[in-house]
């Protein structure tokens, strides 16, 4: 599958992040156990599968010629021994507190992108640097709940904080794949909707 050229930016100043892309087959693995979040959770917003990625570093906004003359090709320097590796996603998580979640993912174990994440982190620092937590965005609470929604998602979040994921009905999980490439992505709006675009690929191995 041909991909774009990293010239062929949508906007002026591009909103772009690395991230770890993953097949069809594997989103579709994924879809099961969102499925299992949407009948137990009220008023969210459901990442469409098509979405479905792993963020490994986010650069905001960026001037195209700052991501071509120097952040893609350190970033090819750093990725251009890196082997073919290998990702597990072991558990569901919530970022934020029952009363106030943010985000639910998919919980990944992946030793050797945690080792490659660091050394991108330290190229390029954030303003508050945090760690890397490899993680598979499910869902958002929309900005607007119903207070009967947000009382019954309350409830639910507190006991799996408690007790964990499996005491809310959730099922196990256990989905494996190999990280093949990353990608440099764009985030284009069509209307309201996110979408995420290929813009740049680095081949692993």
């Amino acid at each position: 599958m041909p991909y774009a050229e990293h010239t062929d930016f949508a906007a002026d100043r591009p909103r772009v992040f690395l991230a770890v892309p993953f097949s069809d087959d594997f989103k579709r693995t994924i879809t099961t156990y969102q499925d299992a979040l949407k009948e137990r959770l009220r008023g969210m917003h459901w990442i469409p599968p098509e979405n479905f990625h792993l963020t490994v570093k986010f650069f905001g906004e960026m001037p195209p010629g700052k991501l071509v003359e120097r952040t893609i090709p350190r970033l090819r320097t750093i990725l251009e021994h890196v082997p073919i590796l290998d990702i597990t996603f072991s558990g569901y998580g919530f970022f934020g507190t029952p009363t106030k979640p943010r985000v639910v993912y998919l919980h990944g174990e992946a030793p050797e992108l945690l080792k490659i994440a660091d050394v991108i982190l330290k190229e390029f620092p954030d303003e508050r640097p945090r760690p890397f937590n490899a993680h598979l965005t499910l869902a958002k609470p929309l900005r607007q709940q119903v207070a009967v929604d947000r009382r019954a998602n309350e409830m639910l979040f507190g006991r799996w904080k408690m007790k964990g994921a499996e005491s809310v009905g959730l099922p196990k999980v256990k989905a494996s794949t190999r990280i093949t490439r990353l990608t440099l992505m764009e985030t284009v709006f069509l209307g309201r909707a996110a979408h995420y675009q290929d813009r740049t690929e680095f081949l692993l191995g």
